[in-house]
């Protein structure tokens, strides 16, 4: 057993930082005017009830904020069940979360609006001891909950008691769309939490969704990128003519949020109001304002064929970015969108970006970090963007859960794509087939994550269900329905899923990028030129799908092989050494590579990182499972501060057993937990820098405008 030292690499990402205020996000979209919004985060008051089985009910109707101690402190966002500094082969706590914090009113006499970036799993909010909602679609998809005047302090500018209930057990009611999966759910309040002020009179400005017109994947398109963009602006309040705060759920009551406002209310007579018209002004990249008007329909006015004045294409080798402000009744909301359209060569059936043929080369990546978790600073961040860049890498797939908007900026930056999925590993056919509830919470997450997303440059896909029962016909309904939803919200991007039943996939014609899981050499003992006869299956229409993948993308969603750090320098190369990832990993690139019928690949996975087998049958029954006493024996305890980091190192494992998870960690990252390089990462570096020729981090920086 050898111990491999630390082996730091450069970060020469250069995230733009200017002109956020010191309490604003730190993420677009930006806000002025009147359109006040400053985050709630920082050190809260916290208490936490241990235990899975503690039987504590978090819906009991009866429960207060007044119920609940909260006799500790901690910072907001954080993970509150982070243990070892995030490393793996350690159990986390389950059990409730209990947050309470304060904030001022804006004004006498308004409502406002909180926006949580994330709550895990289950999550419901209280102000003033008030009751204002609860969110189970997911602990990793943006929801925002509304809070009426009267539920506020009377004066403007009192203190009102923010309380947060987050519990973070597998429950098929309280969170049912953690269904399980081989990774870590995290719990709390993990990232941001907005405070949103609310005009007295007059709609909400709340988003400005901006897409690339003439766009749709699977519809005819002109050559080339972009000029022009369809615009909804999204405004909260609208019903008809009366101007009303509602629409992210019922006031007051346990509804979830939703979406804006729309309606058909009666005026005298009963005759159907007449559509008020709603003036604003639009201005590209700080330019000049241009004044403009629209009625609303469903909440949304809709502009289309928007020109952008020098206009300017986003790809991953010049990532442009332009912004449009909109501004309406002394609000102002300024989003950044880039100018590029995804497509497919017909000849080929190859992803084309921009109208040219593209060949996608990344990683999946989950969000944990040493010491942080789930809930990563910006410096953890910026420098796994820079890693992804020295590896050559123009593709990310988030695994497996919608993903932090700070990330979703970087790779925008970086010009680098971005697959995003819905949480939902282990999918059940149960599931699929629960239209009353477990859809319906599905279909929330969906509409949830393309709301915070739609606008990020990087975003080529939405995505669902990974490793979902797609071989049985009686789901296939439920993937047509997120289809369904996905391209009416949004037809300029892909709809998929990552299949590891590869050609017994049964529900192909719901996909317009069709995408598997594989593991040659690894789970099998299996050549990788079996992704070869996968493409030849996708495009002469041989699989379970019939010919409805026949004219489709083809790419390769999960594959790889697993390799201990420290598992360097072994006489053999054997399973689990390094030169054994290597030398599988390797021959996955090169086929996927050569062959002009797969569109990408994205390796299993980027990092090594921590897992939870048990999933949604969690605590393990009378077995120890992934994560009870699993860990390593190191050879000094796993840093759980920053500082400890610094001057401890990182931990290497001294002995371990190569179990299903040796260690209570999944080992085929590239790179180790504490970020420290294995060979394939550099391995793979060359290859896929030959293929895009992307320049190296080292040749140049990113440095956005």
């Amino acid at each position: 057993r050898s111990k491999r030292p630390m082996t730091p690499l450069p970060i020469l990402l250069i995230h733009s930082a200017a002109a956020w205020a010191p309490d604003a996000p730190r993420y677009w979209p930006k806000y002025g005017g009147s359109r006040q919004v400053r985050l709630l985060d920082g050190a809260w008051r916290y208490g936490f009830i241990d235990g899975w089985d503690s039987g504590f009910d978090s819906m009991n109707a009866s429960f207060r904020p007044s119920d609940g101690a909260t006799p500790n402190m901690t910072s907001v966002p954080s993970c509150m069940d982070v243990v070892a500094g995030g490393a793996g082969g350690y159990l986390g706590p389950r059990g409730v979360g209990l947050f309470r914090t304060s904030f001022r009113s804006p004004a006498a006499g308004s409502a406002v609006r909180l926006q949580f970036q994330s709550c895990s799993f289950y999550c419901r909010v209280w102000v003033n001891g008030r009751e204002v909602g609860d969110h189970l679609a997911g602990g990793y998809v943006a929801f925002a909950l509304d809070v009426p005047a009267d539920a506020l302090s009377p004066d403007g500018g009192g203190e009102n008691e923010l309380f947060v209930l987050a519990d973070n057990r597998f429950n098929a009611t309280t969170a049912p769309m953690h269904t399980g999966g081989d990774f870590w759910h995290y719990g709390g309040i993990t990232r941001s939490v907005e405070l949103h002020a609310v005009p007295e009179a007059g709609p909400l400005l709340w988003r400005a969704h901006v897409v690339p017109s003439s766009s749709a994947v699977e519809a005819e398109q002109p050559d080339g990128a972009p000029a022009a963009v369809d615009i909804s602006l999204v405004l909260s309040g609208v019903e008809g003519g009366r101007e009303e705060l509602k629409g992210q759920g019922e006031l007051g009551g346990k509804a979830e949020s939703g979406g804006a406002v729309g309606g058909s209310p009666r005026c005298g007579g009963g005759a159907a109001c007449p559509a008020p018209v709603y003036y604003f002004s639009l201005a590209f990249d700080g330019g000049e304002a241009v004044a403009r008007n629209g009625t609303a329909s469903g909440g949304t006015v809709r502009l289309e064929g928007v020109p952008v004045p020098d206009a300017k294409p986003w790809s991953p080798d010049a990532p442009h970015l332009h912004t449009l402000t909109v501004s309406m009744g002394g609000q102002s909301v300024t989003e950044r969108f880039g100018l590029r359209r995804f497509g497919v060569d017909k000849a080929t059936a190859r992803l084309t970006l921009n109208g040219e043929v593209a060949k996608l080369v990344g990683w999946n990546h989950h969000t944990q970090w040493p010491v942080t978790a789930a809930s990563p600073t910006d410096e953890q961040l910026d420098a796994d963007i820079a890693l992804l860049r020295k590896g050559g890498a123009n593709l990310v797939r988030g695994a497996h859960y919608p993903h932090d908007p700070r990330w979703l900026d970087r790779l925008d930056e970086a010009g680098i794509l971005f697959w995003s999925e819905t949480l939902g590993p282990a999918v059940s056919v149960a599931n699929t087939k629960d239209w009353a509830f477990f859809m319906v919470h599905q279909k929330r997450q969906l509409s949830e994550m393309i709301d915070n997303a739609i606008n990020h440059a990087a975003v080529f896909a939405w995505g669902w269900f990974n490793e979902g029962p797609s071989d049985h016909p009686e789901a296939c309904p439920a993937y047509g329905a997120c289809s369904a939803l996905a391209r009416a919200r949004d037809p300029t991007r892909f709809t998929t899923w990552a299949d590891d039943h590869k050609t017994s996939g049964a529900c192909y014609e719901h996909a317009s990028l069709v995408a598997f899981n594989d593991y040659p050499g690894w789970y099998s003992s299996k050549s990788p030129r079996v992704w070869d006869g996968f493409a030849a299956a996708v495009a002469e229409g041989t699989t379970a799908s019939g010919r409805h993948t026949v004219g489709k993308p083809m790419m390769i969603s999960e594959t790889g092989a697993g390799g201990v750090y420290e598992w360097g320098d072994n006489a053999t190369a054997s399973k689990w050494t390094l030169q054994y990832q290597s030398a599988v990993i390797g021959e996955d690139v090169d086929v996927a590579l050569a062959n002009d019928r797969i569109s990408g690949i994205s390796l299993w996975h980027f990092y090594d990182f921590k897992v939870d087998n048990c999933g949604s049958t969690w605590p393990c029954h009378g077995r120890p499972g992934q994560e009870n006493g699993t860990h390593c024996t190191y050879d000094h305890p796993p840093p759980t501060t920053f500082e400890e980091l610094r001057r401890l190192g990182p931990p290497n494992c001294t002995a371990i057993a190569p179990t299903f998870r040796p260690g209570g960690t999944n080992h085929k990252g590239v790179l180790d937990f504490w970020r420290r390089p294995k060979p394939a990462f550099a391995m793979v570096a060359a290859k896929y820098r030959a293929a895009t020729g992307r320049p190296t981090a080292s040749e140049s920086a990113i440095i956005v405008q």
